[in-house]
């Protein structure tokens, strides 16, 4: 009776052990897919964005002249290597904001090469560049440009690996070549803008 008993617990055992994935087996398939879930999301290649700004209406020589007036913009960003092309649409105004004297300037495209000054860091990054664009301008003091504007922008971009990612920047414009212009040229102007994109 007692062996009976013994050779029953024994083919119990083995046949627990049979049906049942081991310890290890477990740990192992475990091992596997734990990469899986704490993997790390890389930033895109490229995104869509919206912009506000705060942009110079009366670019003269004179600093003392200096109004800001509110700008929007759209445009797309995408990244090569160290940098990024950045395409936009741009357009700022002061009509809004006093009826009787208006200045506008306007950008349409405006092409900038950015070259980011810490691209190995995921969340924000540093950036640099110049680009020209088609684009017109009129001032206060009746300064008015349509052609091509030369542009310089530094920045920040944040939360980069974000599936919402933003950016900071300030750009200096100067018209530049000109297919109509009055008789003394726009100095430059200056804009800070913040964006958000997907």
């Amino acid at each position: 009776m007692k062996k009976t008993i013994t050779s029953m617990l024994l083919a119990a055992a083995a046949l627990v052990n049979a049906s049942e994935p081991s310890v290890s087996n477990t740990m192992s398939n475990f091992s596997i897919n734990a990469p899986r879930i704490m993997e790390e999301n890389t930033p895109k290649s490229g995104f869509s964005y919206f912009r506000v700004a705060a942009a110079d209406s009366y670019p003269t020589q004179s600093v003392k002249s200096v109004q800001v007036v509110p700008g929007l913009g759209v445009g797309y960003r995408m990244a090569a290597g160290q940098g990024a092309l950045d395409i936009s649409a741009n357009y700022s105004s002061s009509k809004g904001l006093n009826q009787t004297t208006d200045s506008f300037f306007w950008t349409l495209p405006k092409v900038t090469y950015l070259y980011y000054l810490n691209a190995d860091n995921a969340e924000t990054a540093y950036y640099a560049g110049a680009g020209l664009a088609w684009g017109g301008m009129e001032t206060k003091n009746s300064r008015s440009f349509e052609g091509v504007i030369a542009n310089a922008t530094t920045g920040m971009e944040f939360f980069r690996k974000a599936a919402v990612r933003t950016f900071a920047e300030i750009t200096v414009s100067q018209a530049t070549i000109a297919s109509s212009m009055s008789v003394t040229r726009p100095g430059p102007s200056a804009e800070f803008s913040f964006g958000a994109g997907f």
